[in-house]
């Protein structure tokens, strides 16, 4: 059996994106304990505006069998590790600064850590979309920040 593979295309935010992904599985040969796929994804980006070609190619091993994993699977689970990265970690460095933080000493930078997610959770779950836009709303009126928590 020859290794598996699947293909997508997007077109969005200035650029064309490829993306192919070649599996392999037990039966291509892969004789690790406990990995049930290896996978290659190719990733080639045209930045429309310059022309620019990008290629990237990244390596990973999974778990999950071919049973419960397709290729196409595990090409929509590595895209959406990218909306992981840009709902919470861009928001932290981003909106909160947090790489910027002085707060280095005892438990300070994981409670200063633990209260950024809280906001941004509280934030998400009161039906907020731009976190960035509300965070200068808040700070700008204690009143919208109150009435936004129901008192």
């Amino acid at each position: 059996m020859f290794p598996l593979n699947a293909e997508t295309t997007e077109l969005g935010h200035g650029r064309f994106e490829y993306r192919k992904i070649i599996v392999a599985t037990r039966a291509t040969g892969l004789h690790f304990p406990h990995i049930g796929q290896a996978f290659l994804i190719q990733r080639s980006t045209i930045n429309s505006k310059e022309g620019t070609i990008r290629d990237d190619y990244a390596f990973g091993l999974t778990s999950l069998t071919p049973d419960r994993a397709t290729p196409e699977n595990l090409l929509g689970l590595a895209r959406g590790h990218w909306e992981i990265e840009n709902r919470n970690h861009h928001v932290r460095d981003v909106t909160f600064h947090e790489d910027l933080s002085q707060v280095r000493t005892q438990n300070g930078p994981h409670m200063m850590a633990t209260l950024r997610e809280l906001a941004m959770s509280i934030m998400r779950l009161t039906g907020v979309k731009n976190i960035a836009k509300a965070c200068r709303d808040f700070a700008a009126s204690a009143h919208k920040t109150l009435r936004q928590l129901g008192y």
